[in-house]
């Protein structure tokens, strides 16, 4: 006879084997895992009588107990991987260049002179090795052969430095029809935007298969690609909602189910046609969902729809399961701890009561920073007060209640990792299944006046960068929440601590 135990499922059969009645059973009992995760039991006897019977089903049932806590999600979570950020190393040379980099070659060499530019590359590369990330996020753009080996370029520097890739890809202007462009007067975006829905699949397609091309003929792989960048963003997806829709809506999530369908519709046939070409070609690579930017701290009922898209024949389609994780950002406008830590919390939680099949597909937060939703959030900068609580220091302020006190920039991202994602991962009750944690960025800058009065400014006011107009200060003007000091190039030895462990070295 056989009985089987799956998960909170005890199935008995009535099957006998074979054996003498007269004599005593012969039991056996056999442990595997199923596919998701469930423990399955096979009870194996060579004969039956009504004791045997009842002993066995409770030896199920207490078996069922077991199991159920053995196979409870978040008892023993993997570890959490961490990465960084540090965009179109690739495309954008204007970034490698002050004040975002130090005022010293390569980074202040000749625009356009010979081997400056792979220098400038090489140089933050480097920099970012001295963290120890086990991921580096970036991507690749246009539909071009220069394009193309800039990206293998990356990835190998990359994983010359033993750093696992992260590839951020989403939809370029050279993937859609000209006339389906809204221009910037109209979009209010600065560079315009397109509905996801009306891209060119086939354009879209030869445009990664150039990279890929090109990837494979250098023999090498990328280890995991996000498929789109916030495109819960209207200025990324014109498929969404305009940001002043949010806005009059108190940044509250008001889509209709019709709304969410709609985007669904756009977005399961890019990531269709990106997660094919991916098993093509680097059968082994994880594939995300874009990291969403959660305007109302939760845009995971996008992804919700996604689990149920009716094809022409009306039926229901799971492209999640194309997918190996979900991609989600973390800005919070945050003066206190307290309120960075509440906000994240019920974020997340949100995010995971939602998300569908959360327990085997994990949220992969590609971009997160404690202080960055200051830089468009027009709110005053997070980090610039003395112990007196007064400008002039590099502390947030202590919230009223006592929870905690004033903290750097490095004391509330370690609060951060304790008390969001550990505490999060690791709870008894619901565990929120969180894998992978990357900052941003490795050397984030913004040119703005709220921090002039912040210690870490005043104490670089000294220091001068070249500007086409002249020069000016690395302390006026401009807001830093990278990982390195922007004058010298090394890391913060605080924060690089905080977040990954590491300092200067």
């Amino acid at each position: 006879m056989n009985h089987f135990l799956s998960a909170n499922v005890c199935v008995i059969g009535t099957k006998r084997k074979g054996g003498d009645l007269g004599k005593p059973p012969s039991v056996t009992i056999r442990f595997s895992f199923t596919n998701n995760g469930n423990i399955r039991m096979l009870i194996s006897y060579a004969s039956e009588t009504p004791m045997l019977r009842i002993l066995v089903c409770a030896f199920c049932l207490l078996s069922l107990l077991a199991a159920s806590a053995l196979a409870a999600p978040g008892l023993t979570p993997a570890p959490l991987e961490l990465g960084i950020d540090r965009s179109n190393m690739g495309t954008q040379e204007w970034s490698l260049s002050p004040p975002a980099e130090p005022d010293i070659y390569p980074f202040n060499g000749h625009y356009n002179g010979p081997g400056v530019f792979e220098a400038r590359r090489v140089a933050v590369y480097d920099g970012i090795a001295k963290l120890h990330p086990q991921w580096f996020r970036d991507g690749f753009g246009p539909d071009s052969g220069a394009d193309a080996q800039m990206f293998v370029d990356s990835v190998q520097h990359v994983h010359r430095r033993g750093i696992k890739f992260l590839a951020v890809i989403g939809p370029s202007g050279n993937d859609f029809e000209p006339q389906d462009f809204i221009d910037p007067a109209t979009s209010g975006c600065p560079w315009g935007t397109h509905a996801l829905s009306k891209i060119n699949l086939a354009k879209f397609e030869h445009r990664l298969r150039t990279h890929f091309d090109a990837l494979r003929a250098a023999g090498e792989s990328v280890d995991a690609f996000e498929i789109g960048n916030e495109l819960d963003l209207y200025c990324n997806d014109a498929d969404m909602p305009k940001t002043s829709e949010f806005a009059a809506h108190q940044w509250t999530w008001f889509l209709t189910d019709a709304q969410t369908r709609a985007f669904a519709a756009g977005y399961a046939p890019f990531l269709q046609t990106f997660a094919q070409l991916v098993r093509e070609y680097f059968p082994n690579a994880k594939i995300i969902t874009f990291g969403m930017a959660n305007p109302t701290g939760n845009s995971a009922p996008l992804i919700r729809a996604l689990a149920s898209v009716p094809d022409s024949a009306g039926h229901s389609i799971d492209y999640t399961a194309l997918v190996d994780g979900y991609g989600s950002h973390l800005y919070f406008s945050s003066a206190t701890t307290l309120d960075m830590v509440t906000r994240a919390t019920a974020s997340l939680e949100a995010q995971a009561a939602v998300l569908p099949h959360i327990q085997n597909k994990p949220l992969w937060i590609t971009e997160w920073n404690e202080e960055a939703s200051a830089f468009w959030g027009s709110h005053k900068w997070y980090f610039q007060y003395a112990a007196n609580h007064q400008p002039g220091g590099d502390l947030n302020l202590p919230d009223t209640n006592g929870v905690y006190p004033a903290m750097s920039r490095a004391d509330a991202i370690r609060v951060f990792m304790r008390d969001v994602i550990e505490r999060l991962r690791s709870r008894a009750d619901n565990p929120v299944n969180i894998g992978y944690l990357f900052y941003y960025s490795y050397d984030s800058f913004g040119k703005t006046d709220m921090c002039d009065q912040a210690g870490f400014n005043r104490a670089r006011t000294a220091s001068l960068y070249k500007t086409k107009d002249g020069t000016a200060s690395y302390g006026i003007g401009t807001c830093y929440n990278g990982v390195i000091d922007p004058v010298t190039g090394n890391p913060l030895p605080d924060v690089a601590a905080a977040l990954f462990g590491t300092g200067a070295r």
